[in-house]
C-alpha cells in the first residue's frame, strides 16, 4: 500500500484515479494546486505524486524542479495533454520519473504507478551485498547497497529512487553490457514504452557522478566498464 498524492484541478479526473488506486489498496489525498501540494509534501509522508502539468498557479514542469532542487526525491508521474517528445524529454530532464499524456487508460496508469513504487522501495535489490559486499568503489564514486547511499569525491550525491535503482542494477553487473530492454525491464517493470525514460536517467546520472562512468554500448545498452585489471577479459 502507497501513499499517494495527486495534484490535479481537473475533480473528474481525480475521482477516476482515486477510485482506482483506492480499489488495489493505496491512500490517496488530492490538492489543485501546487501550493497545497508542497504543503502536503512538508509532512514527508508521500511515497509517490501524480503531477498534473497545468496547474492554475504553477507549471507541473516548474514544480518539479524546485522540489528536486530542495533535494526532495519522492517519485513524480507527470499526467498531461502535451504528448510532444519535446515536452516528455523535459519532464524527464527536470526529474519526473515517468510520463503519462491525457487522456490514459486508467489500467496503464496503474501499472506506471507500481512499476515506479517497486523501484523506490526501500530494499536494496536481492543479491546487491552478497554480490559485491556492502559497498563498491568506482573511480571517485562510493556505493553504499547496505544505506542505498552514494558519494563523489567523499560528497553525498543525492539520487531519485529510479536514477539509484539504475545505478545499482549496472554497478552490480560492472563489466558487462547490459541491454536496454533488461535494464528497462528490471528498473520500470516493462520493456516497452519507457526507452526515453531510460536515456534521460542514464542522462541524470552522467550530470550527476561523471560522465565517463556509464558507458554507452551503440544500438544495445549501457555498461559500467570493469575494474581496469579485469578490462582484458571483460571487454566484448
Amino acid at each position: 500500500m502507497a501513499r499517494v498524492l495527486v495534484v490535479d484541478d481537473d475533480p473528474r479526473l481525480v475521482k477516476v484515479v482515486a477510485s482506482l488506486l483506492r480499489r488495489h489498496g493505496h491512500q490517496v489525498e488530492s490538492v489543485p494546486n501546487g501550493e497545497l501540494a508542497r504543503q502536503v509534501l512538508r509532512r514527508g509522508d508521500v511515497d509517490i505524486i501524480l503531477l498534473d502539468v497545468n496547474l492554475p498557479d504553477i507549471n507541473g514542469m516548474s514544480l518539479i524542479l524546485q522540489l528536486r532542487e530542495e533535494d526532495d526525491t519522492t517519485p513524480v508521474i507527470l499526467l498531461t495533454v502535451r504528448s510532444e517528445a519535446q515536452d516528455q524529454a523535459l519532464g524527464l530532464q527536470l526529474g519526473g520519473d515517468d510520463y503519462v499524456p491525457k487522456p490514459f487508460n486508467p489500467e496503464v496508469l496503474l501499472a506506471r504507478i507500481e512499476a515506479v513504487l517497486r523501484r523506490s522501495a526501500a530494499g536494496a535489490s536481492p543479491g546487491a551485498e552478497e554480490a559485491h559486499g556492502d559497498t563498491m568503489k568506482i573511480d571517485s564514486v562510493l556505493i553504499d547497497f547496505a544505506r542505498r547511499q552514494v558519494t563523489r569525491d567523499g560528497a553525498a550525491v543525492r539520487l531519485a529512487p529510479l536514477e539509484y535503482a539504475l545505478l545499482e542494477f549496472l554497478a552490480i553487473n560492472r563489466g558487462r553490457a547490459v541491454s536496454k530492454e533488461e535494464l528497462m525491464l528490471r528498473v520500470w517493470g516493462t520493456s516497452r514504452g519507457v526507452s526515453r525514460t531510460l536515456a534521460e536517467h542514464i542522462s541524470r546520472l552522467r550530470r550527476k557522478l561523471g560522465d565517463d562512468l556509464i558507458v554507452t554500448r551503440s544500438g544495445y545498452g549501457y555498461l559500467i566498464p570493469a575494474p581496469r585489471r579485469d578490462r582484458a577479459a571483460t571487454t566484448p
